[in-house]
C-alpha cells in the first residue's frame, strides 16, 4: 500500500485520488501481461511497452506523493506511446487516445480541495 500522510491526503480532491488509484491498479494489471509477453517474445515492441508500463506506474505513485517531475514524466511516456502508435501505423485518432489519460490527470490536478488545487500541492 502506498503511504500518504494525512496532511497531504486531505489536500487532494477525492476524484483525483480515485482516478490515480484506478490508473495505478489498471497499470499493475496490464504490466503482468506485459511481463508474460516479454518472456515469451522479447522483441523491441514488447520490451518498450513493458518499460513504459513500469514508468507509468512509477510516475503515478510519485504523483500520489506530490512530485511535479512525475507529471512531466507522464507527459513524456504519453508522447512516447503516441509516437509509437503512429509509427506502427495506427491512425491519428487511436494514437491521440493514448494521450487522453494524461489530459485527464492534468484536468483533475486543477480541481480544488479547500481552495487549493492539486497542481499547487505538487513539489
Amino acid at each position: 500500500m502506498i503511504l500518504i500522510s494525512q496532511e497531504n491526503f486531505q489536500k487532494r480532491n477525492i476524484i483525483l485520488t480515485i482516478y490515480l488509484y484506478l490508473t495505478l491498479s489498471i497499470g499493475i494489471y496490464l504490466l503482468k501481461s506485459d511481463f508474460q509477453t516479454v518472456f515469451s517474445d522479447p522483441n523491441f515492441d514488447n520490451v518498450f511497452l513493458m518499460i513504459i508500463g513500469l514508468l507509468d506506474i512509477t510516475f503515478t505513485i510519485m504523483i500520489l506523493n506530490w512530485k511535479k517531475w512525475a507529471f512531466y514524466g507522464l507527459l513524456i511516456t504519453s508522447l512516447s506511446i503516441m509516437i509509437y502508435n503512429l509509427v506502427n501505423g495506427n491512425g491519428i485518432l487511436f494514437a491521440a487516445l493514448g494521450f487522453l489519460g494524461f489530459i485527464i490527470i492534468y484536468l483533475l490536478l486543477l480541481l480544488k480541495k479547500d481552495g487549493i488545487s492539486g497542481w499547487e500541492n505538487l513539489e
